[in-house]
């Protein structure tokens, strides 16, 4: 009788042991991450981290450029846009790529990276490599595999990894009782210099709109809103159910990516900024950028582009101005007068020209009627704006202008 009923049993899929699994059980077997992507186990001690590679030729086209196209640029160039004169000395080759995805946005210490992505370049290839967690308990096994990646590459690039990624980490390094691998390692964040570059001209520098915008690369309906990703992956947990991960997978994979073309096209930019700009607000970050960085001689030059190229009247005016300042910190008085009276001509509610030229007569060149003169303009200016804008203008003019007369009457009393 306890044959029959056995027998019964199974005719109702509800045996024991793994080779009885209901059909439920048996699709989210099938459907766990290391069945539905290629990849390996990589075991450590207790646990054991999912590993899955990708790899692409260096010719392999990700928007505009080439992978490989990174590696005919130089390194001294990274070096002056970061301040970081060590990263002369490396090769692009030297670095490796790296994004995370993570059970939250917030950080801290309840915040996990379930997914790390790093790719470098290696041969004739690049490779795309990701470290996952299949459960949480997994996270020694990764960030001992993760180690082992990073120390054979010296250096990092990311993309806003000095605010998150890194720090996190860290974080989870420390709390596994691990020293963290990558304390020392140069490491160029990409979010600073691109808006730089594009904070002024794009709604939003995040990597997808630079992507859409100005690296040409459009992404496939695989991808998925990096908002959605926390909730999937505990979804994850709960179920077993992995049917939604190989999309974020491609998503991280493709952030790797994207960070090879934009670094690639930020150092073109940057060194050779005539064959790659040809919008003069593009000019006039790059102008304000270099600057920054004290290369006088090529911030004179972009500023000059963007004026000639063309501005709205506030990015015109404000050109103008850092031009005439860039000016006469170098010295070029005469030069910078120039732009003083160019500014002072289109001014309508800034009075920076007429200033600068007061100053340059009452103290240069000697000529106080003309400064004087210079000043009743800007008050003839100011009067015309609002009031609560008159109230911080017109009190210095005016003491100023008060001034100058006091040293014509003196003057003429010399005479």
């Amino acid at each position: 009788m306890n044959t029959d009923l056995s027998g019964r049993l199974r005719r109702l899929g509800l045996g024991k042991g793994p080779a009885a699994l209901r059909p439920a059980e048996q699709r989210r077997q099938t459907r766990c991450v290391e069945n539905l992507l290629p990849g390996r186990l990589l075991p450590s001690e207790d646990s054991a981290c999912f590993v899955t590679e990708r790899n692409y030729p260096l010719d392999w086209a990700h928007g505009t450029q080439s992978l490989g196209s990174l590696l005919d640029a130089s390194t001294k160039v990274a070096a002056t846009m970061f301040r970081e004169p060590s990263l002369g000395q490396l090769s692009f080759r030297d670095f490796v790529f790296l994004d995370t995805e993570t059970t939250g946005l917030s950080g801290g210490t309840g915040t996990i990276a379930f997914l790390v992505g790093v790719g470098f370049f290696e041969g004739s290839q690049f490779v795309v490599r990701q470290f996952f967690l299949r459960s949480p308990d997994d996270e020694p096994a990764m960030l001992a595999a993760l180690t082992e990646q990073l120390v054979s590459h010296p250096g990092i690039v990311s993309f806003n990894g000095r605010s998150f990624d890194i720090p996190l980490l860290e974080t989870r390094y420390i709390l596994n009782r691990r020293p963290p691998p990558f304390s020392d390692s140069p490491h160029l964040d990409l979010l600073q210099p691109a808006r730089r570059l594009w904070r002024g001209s794009l709604d939003s520098c995040r990597l997808i709109s630079l992507e859409e915008q100005v690296l040409g690369i459009r992404r496939d309906q695989t991808d998925i809103p990096g908002g959605l990703i926390p909730g999937i992956y505990r979804d994850y947990l709960r179920t077993g159910n992995g049917i939604e991960m190989p999309r974020i997978f491609y998503h991280n994979r493709v952030d790797v990516l994207s960070m090879v073309t934009l670094i690639s096209q930020l150092c073109r930019i940057f060194e050779q900024p005539s064959a790659e700009v040809d919008k003069g607000e593009h000019w006039f970050s790059l102008a304000r950028w270099y600057e920054a960085l004290g290369l006088t001689a090529r911030a004179e030059e972009a500023y000059r582009c963007a004026i000639a190229t063309g501005l709205t009247t506030a990015a015109f005016q404000d050109a103008l101005s850092r031009l005439g300042r860039l000016l006469k910190r170098s010295g070029r008085r005469d030069d910078a007068q120039v732009i003083w009276r160019q500014l002072a001509a289109v001014e309508m509610d800034d009075v920076r020209g007429h200033i600068e030229m007061a100053k340059h007569c009452e103290w240069h060149t000697r000529e106080l009627g003309e400064a004087a003169d210079w000043t009743r303009g800007a008050l003839r200016l100011a009067g015309r704006w609002p009031r609560r804008t008159q109230s911080t203008a017109r009190p210095e003019l005016t003491h100023r202008l008060a001034r100058l007369e006091r040293k014509l009457v003196k003057s003429t009393s010399r005479q």
